[in-house]
């Protein structure tokens, strides 16, 4: 597990990338119609005015291949915000990340395949995946912020709404216990993780 110590960073961002029927190439509509609108939705709490936190004047999402491939587009960003004389700390470098997970990995990944079971072909990968459990693709997202990969994520649920419920209710409740991830004030948590 990864050893979590405090920071003076910004706060990790989580986000979700939502289209109402997921990212997995076999759940579009009519292939003739191709994918459905996507919303991107910022999964952190709101500040104390209600509103959304301003810590980033911009947050910047790319994909990769490998963990070893964002922390380098990272460093490149923020290299060039510096040189322009910025802040390295004025964007919010954000990864995408597919993920499909259930309570037990064998599940999530029993619905992989059968997804992909769908497909003519093999599925693409455009950038990280994750199949498994809630906890473990918090675990994972915590490890990508807390060594400097990252500052945050956008998840790609390759089936929803299945996959956003495990997120709110047992990732970040795990990263918030872990402190990585900011509670709101006076909140506590409505039900135990495992």
């Amino acid at each position: 597990m990864t050893s979590l110590k405090p920071t003076t960073r910004p706060a990790l961002r989580v986000a979700a990338e939502l289209n109402g029927y997921g990212h997995h190439p076999a759940l579009s509509i009519d292939p003739r119609a191709g994918r459905p609108e996507s919303r991107w939705v910022d999964l952190r709490r709101a500040d104390d005015a209600g509103g959304l936190p301003h810590d980033h004047a911009t947050i910047v999402r790319i994909q990769a291949a490998d963990m070893a491939q964002a922390h380098r587009e990272r460093a490149t960003l923020r290299s060039e915000i510096q040189a322009k004389g910025g802040h390295p700390d004025d964007i919010a470098v954000l990864v995408d990340i597919a993920v499909l997970i259930a309570p037990e990995a064998r599940s999530a990944r029993k619905e992989l395949m059968t997804l992909d079971s769908m497909l003519p072909g093999p599925r693409p990968s455009e950038s990280l995946e994750y199949i498994g459990t809630p906890i473990g693709l918090a675990s994972l997202i915590a490890d990508l912020y807390v060594v400097g990969v990252v500052d945050g994520v956008t998840l790609l649920p390759m089936s929803e709404p299945a996959v956003l419920d495990h997120v709110v209710n047992e990732s970040l409740p795990w990263l918030t216990l872990r402190g990585v991830y900011p509670p709101p004030k006076g909140a506590v948590l409505a039900r135990p993780l495992r």
